[in-house]
């Protein structure tokens, strides 16, 4: 393999050496390691980006699903109202819910 030749910046080739240092490498194994943990860092910062747009998605569709569950409450007509802001006792469950704590 060909020696590859890069240029770094006086700050850049001090980190690297103090990397170096404080783990025991010399600074060619220093800068393999280093771009090692770039190259899966960006690995993981696309993985992290998909995992955010699911999550979107989960949370989006959560929103729907508690609006759906308030309408379907309200239109059992328990109290005689279909507007679920009216409804009493939905107002209370969203009430004690908002008071429960979930640790999990």
């Amino acid at each position: 393999m060909a020696d590859p030749h890069i240029y770094l910046t006086q700050d850049i080739k001090d980190r690297v050496k103090e990397y170096a240092n404080n783990n025991g490498l010399n600074f060619s194994q220093s800068i393999r390691t280093l771009i090692e943990i770039g190259l899966n860092s960006s690995e993981e910062n696309i993985l992290l980006k998909q995992n955010s747009v699911l999550l979107e998605k989960i949370f989006s569709r959560q929103l729907y699903l508690r609006d759906l569950i308030e309408q379907f409450y309200s239109d059992m007509e328990i109290e005689k109202l279909s507007n679920p802001r009216n409804n009493k006792a939905l107002q209370k469950f969203k009430t004690n819910k908002d008071k429960l704590k979930y640790d999990e």
